[in-house]
């Protein structure tokens, strides 16, 4: 018996292969990202999350609702401390000035853990000086900072606050609840267009 393969098996076999990546990548989005509030170097920089509930004057460490593959678990019940509307999230970096953006993206899930839908418009309140490029690409990029690559250490209010009013969560039965990725990324002021593949920065 012979061992050989056809060319033609293997162009369909690797067809296939293809196939289930695809297939598997999109389904798998969420599950497969994880929620890069730690801290990590790119080239002197260091940058954080911290992901928190605003509960009156009580914070509540958003860490205990991570599930098995770092996503932030939000309830739409609003007397629960993990609501949706209290979620808070500031921004650190240290080291030489750079780009900054986060990556925000929301996965909606009913009652039975089925992914109802996937959203970029929760109404966040964002501070002056980010820009909400979600609609794009998921991402709030920092307009602030200065060019001059010398050493820094400071904090940022990313979500700050929700709007109440433009939140409609009435078409989801009770027991739903919302997964959150939160993943920073930072490079140098001159590297932007290789590493994040674009031309320019959102707003200009």
């Amino acid at each position: 018996m012979s061992n050989k393969i056809s060319k033609k098996a293997i162009v369909l076999i690797v067809a296939v292969i293809a196939v289930i990546a695809v297939v598997g990548s999109s389904l798998a989005w969420f599950v497969t990202q994880t929620s890069k509030s730690q801290s990590f170097s790119i080239s002197g920089i260091k940058t954080s999350a911290d992901v928190y509930f605003a509960n009156g004057k009580k914070s509540v460490d958003a860490g205990q609702y991570k599930d098995e593959n770092g996503l932030y678990i939000l309830s739409l019940n609003k007397d629960d401390e993990n609501y949706i509307g209290k979620l808070r999230v500031t921004v650190r970096r240290s080291g030489s000035a750079c780009c900054l953006r986060v990556k925000t993206a929301f996965e909606w899930q009913s009652s039975d853990g089925a992914v109802a839908q996937f959203s970029t418009n929760i109404p966040y309140i964002f501070g002056d000086e980010w820009y909400d490029n979600r609609s794009v690409d998921y991402r709030v990029y920092y307009m602030g900072g200065d060019c001059s690559g010398k050493a820094v250490n400071e904090a940022f209010s990313l979500i700050n606050g929700f709007d109440e009013s433009k939140f409609d969560a009435s078409g989801f039965e009770e027991g739903a609840s919302v997964k959150v990725l939160i993943e920073v990324d930072a490079v140098q002021f001159n590297r932007y267009p290789q590493l994040w593949n674009i031309e320019k920065l959102p707003w200009e």
